[in-house]
C-alpha cells in the first residue's frame, strides 16, 4: 500500500470512527477474523502435508513393502510429488516454530532489585496484568515491554520488561512508573480486552511478515504476497483504534501514580532523549584527542541526569517535542496531544518538569545493583568501541600531521588549500572559516567540494545562504546530491519549516530510489543493455592494447569494447569487454576460466568481462553492430586469427 493510500483510509476510518464506533470495531474484528484465516490456511497447508506422509507410512507398514514396489515402479511421478510435499511440511513446521531471539540486557532478579520488583507487584495488582517472567536493563534512555511466544508463532508468551538505565537515572521514581505503566497497559489491558488484544496483534503481524520475508522458496511464495498485501491494510485499518489506545494508556498511567506525574513523565522522556545524545556526541567528539575511549561512561551520565540540566537547553528540547508534528505511520499523538488530553492546560505544556527532589528511580528502584550496572555497560562500551576508537584517533593524529605539512607549503595549489580547509573544519570544528571558504570559491568557482564545505559551515552558523552554496554544489556534481539535502534538512527541521523539510526529504527519497535503481543495474548486465563507442582518450586505449598484446587466452575468436549505457543514469560511464568463444572452447565449457583469466589482469580502467553467448548472446550483434568495437584492440592483438606459438 502506497503512503497516499495509507493516509487516504486512515483519514476515512478516523471520520467513520468517530461517527459509528460500533461499526468500525466490527470492521476491524472482520478483517482480524480474516488474518486468522490466511494463518489457518496455510496451517491447513501444513498438516494436509504431514498427514499425507503419515498415510504413506502407513501403507507401507501395512501392505508389507508392496509400497515400495510400486514406489519402485512408478518413481519418477511420485518422487515429483514427494519432494514438494516434503518441503511443504519442512518449511510450514520451520515457519509455525521458529524461535525468536529473546530481548537482549542485563536480567536482574528480585533479590538484586526488592525495590524495584515491589514496584512491580504494585502496578499489576492495581492494573491486573500478567506478570514480568523476565526484567532486563538496557543502556538506552528507553522503556518496554515484550512479548515473546514460547514456541515460534504460536504458545505461551514471555512477558519482557526492559528498563533503560540511562532512563532512570534522570527520573523520579513516580515518573519511570508512569513511563512502564503506560507500556504495561497495553499489555494489561487498560484501553479495553478488544483495545489491548488489536494492540498485540498489531506487533505479531508485523513480526510475522518479517519472518516470512527472511524465508525462500514455496512459502515465501506463497505467503509473503499475501502479507504484504494484509499486514499494511490491516495497519491501517487499525490505526484509528492504536492511537486511542495510546491516549488510554496514558491514562493508565495517571490513575497509578497521579496526573502531575504522568504530565512530567511524558515531558522529562522527551528532554532526556536529546540530553543523552548530546551527552554520546560530546563523548564521542574526544575520540580526536583521547588515545582511548572513557571508562567512567554510565558513572558521568548518572552525575549529570539527576542535576537539572540548562534551562535554555531543556526549553529548546521540550519546544521541538511540542512542535514535533506526528508522522502518518505513527499510531502514537504528538506530545501536545498526549498533554491536553492528560488535561495539562496548554500555558502549562511548555514549562519543564521540576529538578529531581530525591533519590532518581535508579537509586531508589535498584540500590547498590545501579553501581554495579554502571560499571557493567562501562566495562562492555569501553571493549566494543576500543578497536574503532583507537583506529580514529590515530587517523586524527596522521590528519593534524598532514595538515602542519600543508599550512607550511610556500604555494599550495588548489586542491591542497581545499584540503587545509577541510581538515580545519574536522579538527578545529571551533574555527570560523566563512570568509576562508567564501574567498576559495570565489576563485574557483566550479569545485563542489568547496561549496558543499562553506554551505555546510555556514549551516552550522545558522546562515540559510548555506541552502544556495549546497544546490550549486548539487547542480555541478551531482554524486553530491544525497549528503547536500541531508544537510539542508536537518537545518529546516531544525527551524520548523516544516514544508520546505519534506520537499527535501522528498528529494532526498528520489535520489536515493535512482541511485539504489543505478546500482542494481550496474551489477546486473542486461543482455538487452544499450552499447556506444568506448570514447576513450588515445593513451588509456593504447594502454590497454599493451595489457592485452599478442597474450590472449586460448579459444577466443574475437574480443570487443565498448562503453555500456546506464538507463537509471546515463552519465555514468561503465566500459565493457565482450569475449567471443571459439565452438571447440564453448563445448570444453571454456567461458568461465577465459572470462576469469582476462580479469585478473592489469587493466588501465574499472572494466566488466562477459563471454557473448548463451544468455548474453544478443550482446554478440550489439557489439559487431557497433563501429570500432572490434578494431580497438586489433592493433595489438589480430582478434580474428589469434597467433600460434612459433
Amino acid at each position: 500500500m502506497d503512503i497516499d493510500r495509507f493516509k487516504q483510509l486512515v483519514a476515512r476510518l478516523e471520520r467513520e470512527s468517530a461517527v459509528s464506533p460500533g461499526v468500525y470495531r466490527a470492521k476491524v474484528a472482520a478483517l482480524t477474523l480474516l488474518g486468522f484465516g490466511i494463518l489457518l490456511l496455510f496451517l491447513a497447508a501444513a498438516g494436509a502435508g504431514l498427514l499425507a506422509l503419515a498415510g504413506f507410512a502407513a501403507v507401507v507398514a501395512l501392505t508389507g513393502g508392496k509400497a515400495l514396489i510400486l514406489l519402485l515402479k512408478a518413481g519418477k511421478l511420485l518422487l515429483l510429488l514427494a519432494v514438494p510435499l516434503w518441503y511443504l511440511v519442512k518449511n510450514g513446521v520451520q515457519a509455525l516454530f521458529i524461535r525468536f531471539p529473546p530481548p537482549e540486557g542485563r536480567e536482574i532478579t528480585r533479590d538484586e532489585a526488592p525495590a524495584l520488583f515491589a514496584e512491580i507487584d504494585r502496578m499489576r495488582t492495581t492494573m491486573k496484568g500478567p506478570r514480568f517472567h523476565h526484567v532486563l536493563i538496557v543502556d538506552e534512555v528507553n522503556a518496554a515491554v515484550v512479548q515473546r511466544p514460547a514456541f515460534g508463532l504460536i504458545g505461551w508468551p514471555r512477558n519482557y520488561l526492559l528498563l533503560g538505565l540511562p532512563l532512570l537515572e534522570g527520573m523520579a521514581p513516580e515518573e519511570a512508573l508512569a513511563v512502564v505503566a503506560h507500556e504495561y497497559g497495553h499489555l494489561a489491558g487498560a484501553d479495553g480486552r478488544f483495545g489491548a488484544f488489536i494492540y498485540r496483534l498489531r506487533h505479531t503481524w508485523a513480526t510475522i511478515e518479517a519472518v516470512f520475508e527472511q524465508m525462500s522458496g514455496w512459502v515465501n511464495k506463497l505467503m509473503a504476497p499475501l502479507l504484504r498485501w494484509y499486514v499494511p491494510y490491516f495497519n491501517a485499518y487499525t490505526f484509528v483504534l492504536a492511537r486511542a489506545n495510546e491516549y488510554q494508556a496514558d491514562a493508565a498511567s495517571a490513575r497509578l501514580v497521579g496526573v502531575e506525574h504522568a504530565q512530567d513523565a511524558l515531558k522529562r522522556s522527551n528532554i532526556l532523549g536529546p540530553r543523552y545524545a548530546l551527552f554520546m556526541e560530546r563523548t564521542l567528539a574526544r575520540i580526536d584527542h583521547e588515545a582511548q575511549p572513557p571508562s567512567d561512561l554510565m558513572h558521568r551520565w548518572a552525575a549529570q541526569a539527576g542535576a537539572a540540566p540548562a534551562e535554555a537547553e531543556a526549553q529548546k528540547w521540550l519546544g521541538d517535542a511540542l512542535d514535533r508534528e506526528g508522522h502518518y505511520a505513527d499510531s502514537h499523538p504528538t506530545l501536545r496531544a498526549r498533554l491536553a488530553a492528560l488535561a495539562l492546560p496548554e500555558a502549562a505544556q511548555a514549562a519543564a518538569p521540576p529538578p529531581l527532589a530525591n533519590a532518581s528511580a535508579a537509586q531508589a528502584w535498584l540500590g547498590s545493583l545501579a553501581d554495579t550496572l554502571r560499571a557493567e555497560f562501562e566495562a562492555r562500551w569501553a571493549d566494543n568501541v576500543a578497536a574503532p576508537w583507537a583506529e580514529r584517533y590515530d587517523e586524527a593524529q596522521q590528519e593534524r600531521q598532514r595538515l602542519a605539512e600543508l599550512r607550511a607549503l610556500p604555494a599550495p595549489d588548489a586542491d591542497e588549500q581545499l584540503e587545509v580547509l577541510r581538515l580545519t573544519l574536522r579538527l578545529e570544528p571551533e574555527a570560523d572559516l566563512r570568509e576562508a571558504l567564501a574567498a576559495f570559491n570565489a576563485a574557483h568557482v566550479d569545485m563542489p567540494l568547496g561549496l558543499f564545505l562553506e554551505g555546510s559551515h555556514r549551516l552550522d552558523q545558522g546562515e540559510p545562504a548555506g541552502i544556495d552554496l549546497l544546490e550549486r554544489a548539487i547542480a555541478i556534481d551531482s554524486e553530491a546530491t544525497k549528503p547536500a539535502l541531508a544537510r539542508i534538512h536537518a537545518f529546516l527541521v531544525e527551524r520548523k519549516e516544516t514544508a520546505a523539510a519534506e520537499a527535501c526529504a522528498e528529494r532526498w527519497q528520489a535520489r536515493d530510489r535512482m541511485e539504489a535503481l543505478r546500482q542494481a543495474q550496474i551489477d546486473n548486465l542486461d543482455p538487452k543493455s544499450e552499447l556506444v563507442a568506448p570514447d576513450l582518450d588515445a593513451a588509456t586505449l593504447a594502454a590497454a592494447q599493451a595489457v592485452l598484446g599478442d597474450n590472449a587466452p586460448k579459444h577466443v575468436s574475437a574480443i570487443y569494447l565498448a562503453r555500456r549505457i546506464i538507463p537509471a543514469d546515463p552519465g555514468v560511464r561503465q566500459w565493457l569487454i565482450g569475449v567471443e568463444i571459439s565452438w571447440w572452447g564453448r563445448t570444453r565449457g571454456k567461458q568461465k576460466a577465459i572470462i576469469d583469466q582476462l580479469a585478473a589482469r592489469e587493466w588501465p580502467l574499472p572494466l566488466l568481462f562477459v563471454a557473448v553467448d548463451g544468455s548474453y548472446a544478443p550482446l554478440k550483434k550489439k557489439f559487431r553492430a557497433l563501429a570500432g568495437a572490434r578494431g580497438c584492440f586489433e592493433s595489438g592483438y589480430n582478434v580474428a586469427r589469434p597467433r600460434k606459438a612459433q
